[in-house]
């Protein structure tokens, strides 16, 4: 098994999220996607159109999505990446 993690907004979902998760699920045997939260995106660029609920229910949804992390900070840094990596078993980022 070959885990793979990606992260982001993903604030109106598009055909490029999904090609973007379409991508990533090619690297490996599971994909596993980290939702940003509200807060961190507000803090960063601006609130959200849609709110986490919504986020998390439209990336579950997809095909390629094997898995969602919900609450992900919109700017990681190395203690929230090795958090990731070692909690989810993560092969690449």
């Amino acid at each position: 098994e070959v885990r793979i993690f990606m992260d982001g907004a993903f604030d109106m979902m598009h055909y490029g999220h999904m090609n973007a998760f379409r991508k990533a699920a090619s690297l490996g045997t599971k994909l596993i996607v980290g939702v940003n939260s509200d807060a961190s995106i507000t803090e960063c660029k601006g609130a959200p159109l849609t709110n986490d609920q919504e986020r998390l229910t439209m990336v579950s949804g997809c095909k390629f999505v094997d898995e969602v992390v919900p609450g992900c900070p919109y700017v990681m840094n190395e203690k929230y990446l090795a958090y990731i990596i070692e909690k989810f078993s993560i092969d690449y980022v």
